[in-house]
């Protein structure tokens, strides 16, 4: 079975956060924290064999050079965005439970 690839981006939202409590004094760090016990969650129950992880902060980064996040960005989504396999999934949130059910679909 092929590694499920997962890639968070962090950015700033147009209205200032970067993460999912839906304030306005968030930042990039803190949805990277969030990502890291999301992190923490799925690969101790997956384990690096069946899961590969990353977060990508792009503040400070055109965003033409991550088009697939461009797209989500642009259609009205908040940072961050997790990216499954290349396709994003999910939006201004980190959530190991979706992600759960997303790898569960991915398996089967």
């Amino acid at each position: 079975m092929d590694i499920i690839k997962i890639d968070v981006y962090g950015g700033i939202n147009t209205g200032g956060g970067g993460c999912s409590c839906g304030c306005s004094s968030c930042s990039p760090a803190d949805a990277k924290a969030e990502y890291a016990e999301v992190e923490k969650a799925l690969l101790d129950k997956y384990g690096e064999e069946t899961l590969s992880l990353k977060f990508i902060d792009t503040g400070g980064v055109n965003l033409s050079a991550y088009p697939e996040v461009e797209k989500v960005i642009r259609a009205g989504y908040s940072f961050p965005i997790t990216v499954v396999n290349g396709s994003p999934r999910l939006a201004g949130a980190i959530s190991a439970e979706s992600l759960i059910e997303i790898i569960t679909e991915l398996q089967n």
